[in-house]
């Protein structure tokens, strides 16, 4: 499998788009239940995987209803700590792209990092939060939902059938990214997406689905 992403940006070390199911929202409290990721190559070449994590405690019913892992399906799976070496070791080298990481995924992974000792600075990789880009240019109508299902049927013109699914999470955000991409110029630069990942109150609305966007001045990225 190959990604179209490098002839629009050009790569100068691998992209990691990845996406994380957990126990709950609350960073720091709830546990990763799962980790997909596909990792693109400058090359465009893509190796994909697929890690499920036993969080130590019960899956609450209603972690399970939405992303349908449940103890079971976890339970002969090795816990965050003995996966820690080789997750951080993948990250290592690469920059990360996924939806809404920016609130969601990378403060969640640095936080189960910090749980076993492990310093993960995001700070020093690019990165390209797809629901940014979605917000800054399609956020025109504050009561439409702009989630990924939403950006999915807008830039790709299909049904995601597979959300709340790891790997159909990441594999939609890439689609929904080489889009973008295609769609919009602008977007083939590092510069500018860098620029948009440091206004405050754009990463304030891409946190929601519903919360119009207002540019500010620059702003922090975490």
């Amino acid at each position: 499998m190959r990604s179209c992403i490098p002839e629009y940006l050009p790569l100068d070390r691998p992209l990691i788009v990845f996406d994380l199911e957990t126990t709950g929202l609350a960073t720091g409290e709830d546990k990763i239940l799962e980790i997909a990721y596909e990792k693109i190559l400058p090359s465009g070449e893509i190796m994909a995987a697929v890690h499920r994590i036993n969080p130590g405690r019960p899956i609450p019913p209603e972690a399970s209803a939405i992303n349908g892992i449940f103890d079971k399906d976890v339970a002969e799976a090795p816990s965050f700590a003995k996966l820690s070496y080789e997750l951080w070791t993948m990250f290592d080298g690469a920059d990360v792209s996924g939806f809404n990481i920016v609130g969601f995924d990378l403060p969640f992974l640095k936080s189960e990092f910090a749980r076993v000792g492990k310093s993960f600075d995001f700070l020093s990789k690019k990165v390209i939060d797809v629901k940014v880009l979605y917000h800054s240019k399609e956020a025109r109508d504050m009561f439409a939902p702009r989630n990924l299902t939403a950006a999915y049927k807008l830039y790709c013109g299909k049904d995601h059938v597979t959300a709340h699914t790891g790997a159909g999470d990441v594999r939609a955000t890439v689609e929904i990214l080489e889009e973008q991409l295609k769609r919009y110029p602008e977007f083939c630069n590092w510069q500018v997406i860098a620029e948009l990942h440091g206004k405050k109150e754009l990463l304030e609305s891409a946190k929601t689905e519903h919360a119009p966007v207002v540019t500010k001045p620059a702003g922090t990225l975490f």
